[in-house]
């Protein structure tokens, strides 16, 4: 009826052009209508569903759908409205292809929004059906954190190979022409793609953990971070050393954080004048201390005399303490080494250090005599040959 009167009164062609502004305005008029009511009444409807459940992520549902939806109203409105214009079909065919590319793109913008949150809503869920879970919760956060990343990528990788799907390119063929290249970036990229490999295997594994102290090949210290392609550990000079997650994994990885008790290893050296009564008197009053002290395993004790070493009689005192943290255990060690100096003092024993016993023979001494020698007879002068009997041509 509107199209009628509107060529009876401007014309066939004015009217038919008016026609279409106004369907095109009504439509404008009509999404704007739908994108409130959906607003509002969504949000509604979710709560309503969720109040008979035990989620309570209505509010995050809400805000990673509300943006997304409104865009694909409108997204949907605009392709309405130039369709109503009924504009050449090259044009026509140009703006639909838009319009799909913006629709596919709304829809894999509300699934990138829902990644962060369905990985949180995940690891809660997984949290409370495991009352006693084995997994920490910093390790929840890392692997939340990693695999929300990896996802997010991953969409984004699929919202582009289905982009090109709708504009009518061959991904599968882009990909088997990329396959040459990307083996040779491979090539070069590899130990950045084992580390990174390695990073989640840290995360799974959890040889370590920020904050922890380790020692493994000449490092030892505090780590302070486990990024994706190194961790960074703080030695106890306070330098900051930076390992690569590979050499990490491979590692044979000492986690000193992660002791729940430690072992008390000495040996006491006595002095060899000490009678047998006495040795064994110290051996039962450490023994006897050990048990006792409230920071032993008082199953755990062995003390007993074993060796006759060189300038000693050892004592061998072995134990293990609750005291996980190094300075508390060598406050205990101080404790337990003052207790044995009391036991010693009371029993009259003293700590033997290292002597040698040098034992010397008397011996007389000898007089010297002279020999006597008989005199030395003179060696016989040998004559000229002037002088000898001998005549000259025989001496020759």
């Amino acid at each position: 009826m509107l199209a009628e009167f509107l060529e009876d009164t401007f014309g066939q062609e004015t009217g038919d052009i008016l026609t279409r502004l106004v369907l095109v305005v009504a439509i404008v008029a009509a999404t704007w209508l739908v994108r409130q009511i959906v607003t509002a009444i969504i949000p509604a409807l979710i709560r309503k569903l969720t109040s008979r459940t035990q989620i309570t992520w209505d509010d995050q549902i809400v805000k990673v759908i509300r943006p997304p939806l409104r865009f694909l109203i409108t997204v949907y409105g605009l392709w309405l409205s130039a369709l109503a214009l009924e504009l050449p079909t090259e044009v026509q065919d140009t703006i639909d292809q838009i319009m799909r590319t913006l629709v596919v793109i709304g829809i894999y913008w509300a699934i990138y929004r829902a990644v962060e949150p369905a990985f949180k809503i995940l690891f809660h869920v997984s949290r409370r059906t495991m009352r006693e879970s084995a997994v920490p919760d910093l390790l929840d956060r890392k692997l939340s954190v990693a695999l929300t990343q990896v996802a997010k990528g991953l969409v984004v990788l699929f919202a582009f190979a289905t982009v090109l799907e709708t504009w009518n390119y061959n991904v599968a063929g882009l990909i088997a022409g990329l396959g040459i290249a990307g083996a040779a970036v491979a090539l070069s990229v590899k130990d950045t793609l084992a580390n990174l490999f390695a990073y989640f295997v840290i995360l799974a594994d959890e040889p370590l953990n920020l904050g922890e102290y380790v020692v493994f090949d000449g490092v030892a210290g505090t780590v302070e971070n486990i990024g994706f392609r190194s961790t960074r550990i703080r030695a106890l000079d306070q330098s900051l050393v930076t390992v690569p997650n590979n050499t990490v994994m491979n590692a044979n990885i000492t986690n000193w954080s992660r002791l729940t008790k430690r072992r008390l290893n000495m040996t006491l050296g006595i002095e060899y004048k000490n009678s047998p009564d006495k040795v064994l008197s110290v051996v039962q009053g450490i023994r006897k201390m050990l048990e006792n002290h409230e920071l032993v395993q008082s199953d755990s004790v062995v003390v007993q005399f074993v060796e006759f070493n060189s300038s000693s009689l050892d004592i061998m005192i072995i134990c293990f303490m609750d005291v996980p943290d190094w300075g508390d255990f060598q406050a205990a060690k101080q404790d337990i080494n003052l207790r044995i100096m009391d036991i010693l003092a009371e029993r009259g024993v003293e700590v033997a250090f290292p002597t040698r016993t040098l034992f010397v023979n008397e011996v007389g001494v000898l007089e010297e005599e002279q020999a006597v020698f008989p005199p030395l007879e003179p060696e016989p002068t040998v004559g000229t040959a002037t002088d000898s009997p001998v005549p000259s041509d025989a001496a020759n």
